[in-house]
């Protein structure tokens, strides 16, 4: 991946840098999805609604902790973020 607004380095450094709003089971926590839609409204960059279903799954993460029989210890975010 690389265009004229990002750098393949860039792009495969994104995801190591992103992985703080995750907990270290590897699940967005209730509460999370909704921060990033909040601050973007916050400082005028959106103005209109997202559906947080569609913006994320907690699906594969929590499947690979019961497969690795890892308990998850906190509250993952639901489809309402």
């Amino acid at each position: 991946m690389q265009n004229q607004l990002v750098t393949k380095a860039d792009y495969v450094k994104a995801p190591t840098e992103d992985k703080g709003q995750f907990l270290p089971e590897g699940i967005m926590p209730a509460g999370g999805p909704k921060t990033a839609p909040a601050t973007e409204k916050l400082v005028g960059n959106m103005t209109g609604s997202v559906d947080l279903s569609e913006t994320f799954t907690n699906e594969f993460a929590l499947a690979a902790n019961e497969k690795e029989g890892l308990t998850t210890t906190t509250t993952p975010a639901g489809t309402d973020g």
